[in-house]
């Protein structure tokens, strides 16, 4: 049974992935990487389940999204914001 924080390598050796488990399910941050070493996504669970935000960056290290999970379910419904390089969007009720 998987526990505690688990690293993933792109073939070259760069980290591709930080995954934690707590009795053998996804539990806390899971993290991808671009090859650069930038954060490509950050991504919590709790229990198995997407919980919290969702976030995707550019490789610049800008937000590209933000979604929300409470508990599995999708929450973005109720605020979602999607970033550019110039604009920032803010979606409200969609």
């Amino acid at each position: 049974m998987k526990d505690g924080e688990h690293i993933e390598y792109y073939t070259s050796g760069e980290i591709y992935s930080k995954i934690n488990y707590l009795d053998g399910k996804l539990h806390g941050e899971y993290i991808y990487y671009y090859t650069i070493g930038e954060i490509s996504s950050k991504i919590n669970y709790l229990d198995g389940k997407l919980h919290g935000e969702y976030i995707g960056y550019y490789s610049s290290g800008e937000i590209s999204y933000k979604y929300w999970y409470l508990y599995g379910e999708s929450v973005t419904e109720l605020e979602w914001i999607s970033y550019n390089r110039n604009i920032k969007l803010k979606l409200l009720g969609l």
